[in-house]
């Protein structure tokens, strides 16, 4: 379904950010007039979520109120409150609305575990007749894809939750020094001992050239790293093997990622401080000013943040060579690591909203190929223009990253993988400047190593139920396992991983967590046919999103 949509020009947004407040999704008379209404009717209002991750810079306006959300007002069918919450502190502060009936109607979410708490808890809305009678283009998607209502399920059959398609694409990875490799003569590691060698010859043979020890190998702190260093180890997820499932965070798996980071601790591979790097943001300054070798991160290789990166780290080091590299193989085998799913599932409607079918109208707009677009590459013919294959190419590239602030979350349910194919790329690079013809090349190595065929994944099954209450209470009083870990890197010879993997089973046992595996288990044996494996789902989707 197609729609015109008005054009908004940056006049209109000085006079917005200049003149009387504007408050999104209020009853102002400029969102009454913006859609035509038929004769009689009366415009309906909702409420949505919306990440605040605090990059709105105030010449823009803020996150609930910039040319983005108006534009959303102007342009779709319905008057929408934006309700802003921290990034990191949404699921806390809606367990609180919610507990007081006060939660959006909408919630935005790309936490899973916290739509099954709230599936669990009864406060989402079933959608299954919702999308059948009231919908256009969302029930359009869930026919082009059913594994949107499969996804979207919950124990009791029915579909609580709205996604959009993606297609598959990379989310760890691992960077390497390649001049550093040839500088010291080192072939790419290909195992995780070879890992581990190169990476304590980048510490101490002084690959930068500065007659100073003051380089790192690898870097660990982090959950990205943490992620990337589990999927070595096939420490991720539960598995599948022999016909069992197995729980690796108890297991050898867990003990032997623990003995590979503390042999790297020890032997002073790595930054000592490492358990203070929680986001990852001291390996990234170690990154781009040429002092780490091998760089573990997340978000993709197709990633604007990245490719900053790297333009700085040329900057700063103007012969630093780098490429990616396959996850080295481990005692367990090779692995695929971690990505972003095909099918990505990011909405669901609080059981006691007033309007269903007014926020259903609102899903279809979202969902809609022109809405996608315009929360991807702005306004056609303002922000961009599109050639014979569908590409947006931009207009005014620096006018666009002054307006195109506090789209990201607006997006959130933004099925890219719908759009043209040479539209569905995040990075729109310029191949004339090197650093950016350099990154065509890393992306297609990325994929080439991250969803390798002959490799296992990391994480093999995408559509875990949720816990039940009672489960979820004993996942909560053993989260204490993965400091037990932590410690047992940093504990020196009187805390060894081997002592720790008997404390950290028998707080397991002790919990209850027997209970919780045998939940998964039963779920594995008696939904063979429900199960979907990460290996023939990427495939699927892939092939179903190139049509």
């Amino acid at each position: 379904m197609k729609r015109k949509f008005k054009k908004i020009t940056t006049i209109g947004l000085t006079a917005m950010l200049a003149g009387a407040v504007f408050i999104t999704g209020c009853s102002g008379s400029n969102n009454a007039q913006s859609q035509p209404q038929e004769e009689g009717s009366k415009r309906a209002s909702i409420s949505t979520t919306l990440y605040d991750r605090g990059k709105v810079p105030p010449e823009a306006g803020t996150i609930d109120n910039n040319l983005w959300t108006k534009w959303l007002n102007d342009n779709g069918p319905v008057d929408v409150k934006f309700v802003p919450f921290p990034r990191s502190e949404q699921v806390q502060k809606l367990n609180l609305l919610f507990a007081s009936g006060d939660a959006p109607d909408v919630i935005f979410e790309y936490d899973g575990g916290f739509f099954n708490q709230l599936y669990a808890q009864k406060q989402l809305l079933p959608l299954d007749d919702l999308i059948a009678e009231h919908s256009t283009s969302y029930k359009q998607l869930t026919e082009k894809y059913p594994q949107l209502l499969t996804l979207g399920q919950q124990d009791d059959g029915k579909t609580y939750l709205f996604g959009r398609i993606l297609g598959a694409k990379n989310n760890d990875f691992i960077f390497i020094r390649k001049d550093w490799l040839d500088k010291l003569k080192l072939d790419v590691p290909q195992t995780t001992e070879e890992l581990f060698q190169v990476a304590k010859a980048f510490r101490e043979q002084d690959p930068d050239g500065n007659n100073q020890k003051d380089t790192f190998g690898i870097n660990i702190g982090g959950p990205s790293a943490e992620s990337v260093v589990n999927s070595m180890f096939n420490n991720a997820s539960r598995f599948v093997e022999d016909g069992k499932l197995v729980n690796p965070n108890i297991g050898e798996q867990a003990q032997a990622a623990a003995e590979f980071q503390k042999a790297l601790f020890d032997e002073g591979v790595v930054d000592k401080d490492f358990l203070t790097d929680k986001n990852g943001e001291k390996a990234k300054q170690d990154w781009v000013t040429g002092k780490l070798g091998i760089y573990l991160g997340s978000s993709g290789v197709d990633n604007a943040g990245l490719l900053e990166e790297y333009k700085s780290l040329r900057k700063n080091v103007p012969d630093a060579v780098i490429m990616p590299i396959e996850l080295p193989e481990g005692p367990f085998g090779r692995f695929n690591p971690g990505f972003k799913s095909p099918i990505q599932m990011t909405g669901a409607i609080n059981k006691n909203a007033t309007d269903p079918v007014a926020i259903m109208k609102y899903i279809d707009f979202l969902v809609e190929e022109d809405t996608i677009m315009a929360l991807k590459n702005g306004v056609e013919g303002e922000h961009y223009t599109k050639d014979s294959e569908g590409l947006a190419t931009p207009i005014d590239a620096e006018k666009n990253q002054k307006d195109l602030v506090g789209i990201l979350d607006l997006s959130i349910l933004s099925s890219i993988g719908v759009l043209p194919k040479a539209e569905q790329v995040t990075l729109k690079l310029d191949t004339s400047i090197p650093e950016e013809k350099d990154f065509e090349t890393f992306l297609k190595l990325a994929d080439e190593a991250y969803f390798n065929p002959d490799n296992e994944y990391a994480y093999p099954i995408t559509n875990w139920p949720g816990l039940p209450p009672e489960l979820q209470i004993i996942l909560k009083n053993t989260e204490t396992i993965s400091e037990m870990w932590k410690k047992s890197i940093v504990g020196g010879s009187k805390y060894s991983p081997e002592q720790t993997l008997k404390e950290v089973q028998e707080l397991w046992n002790r919990s209850g967590g027997q209970e919780i595996d045998q939940f998964y288990g039963d779920w594995i044996a008696n939904n063979p046919d429900n199960v979907i494996y990460n290996r023939d789902f990427i495939n699927n989707i892939n092939e179903q999103s190139a049509e």
